[in-house]
């Protein structure tokens, strides 16, 4: 388990860790605040089951708040890491440069975008899927160092302890069935609906118009999400390309 504590990208406008979710000239960061955000490397079938090809998983994790602290936005983007063939890891038009034989490619899922401490009612998968190469350059005890294989970003993670509570939260969030996207349309209108009756009718003016914002902030965003991933964020075509060279593997 791994939290982000150091990024360095190459292009200036680059946001490699949260994508629109932690950009700070972003919408959501005018809502919410950036807690913690993470990398974990762990075994093949941790969270469910894996690609038969997969040597581990990699679950990226953005923890957010809002009010204080008492809303709680949780983004967990997690891919089966699979190994790359030695074409892959040397190809220099896709490649930054030539990459370890630690390198692994990250199929990751849909976006997970869960409200609450524990996704009970608000927990939904919205988003393209994407694919990104990751390098391992170094590793010890405390510290990883990575580099993004197509993007050449650079990482430091900080090992965290083992009984990290908020480190692990991640678990019990993906075991959670995702909640359906009208349902969770249908919920955000309810609660946006109560928080305006609430400043209009009951004078909780300030209480009930955040509520009803963010809630219909919310619903905007999930609505027409990407899941937070950005326009133009090679990772979704890469992950295209995968996805239809599986196709015509599989037919041939």
């Amino acid at each position: 388990l791994y939290d982000v504590s150091f990024i360095k990208t190459k292009r200036a406008n680059d946001n490699p860790v949260g994508g629109k979710w932690t950009r700070k000239n972003g919408i959501a960061q005018k809502f919410l605040r950036t807690r913690r955000t993470f990398q974990h490397i762990l075994p093949a079938n941790t969270t469910g089951p894996c690609n038969f090809r997969a040597v581990g998983e990699a679950v990226n994790v953005v923890s957010l708040e809002a009010f204080f602290g008492l809303a709680r936005v949780t983004v967990i983007l997690r891919g089966d890491a699979v190994p790359l063939t030695l074409e892959e890891r040397t190809n220099t038009s896709r490649v930054v440069q030539p990459l370890s034989t630690r390198a692994v490619k990250a199929l990751f899922d849909a976006p997970r975008i869960v409200f609450g401490r524990t996704g009970r009612f608000l927990n939904i998968n919205v988003g393209p899927t994407s694919s990104v190469l990751l390098d391992t350059t170094y590793c010890d005890e405390n510290v990883r160092i990575g580099m993004g294989g197509t993007s050449g970003t650079r990482f430091v993670f900080a090992r965290c302890p083992d009984d990290d509570v908020e480190a692990n939260e991640f678990r019990a969030l993906l075991e959670r069935r995702p909640t359906p996207k009208k349902k969770m349309l249908a919920f955000l209108g309810l609660i946006a609906s109560t928080g305006i009756y609430g400043a209009v009718a009951k004078e909780l003016r300030v209480l009930g118009s955040a509520v009803g914002l963010v809630s219909v902030f919310m619903g905007a965003l999930i609505a027409t999400t990407s899941g937070g991933i950005e326009q133009g964020d090679r990772s979704v075509e890469f992950r295209k390309e995968e996805d239809a060279a599986a196709s015509v593997g599989a037919t041939s």
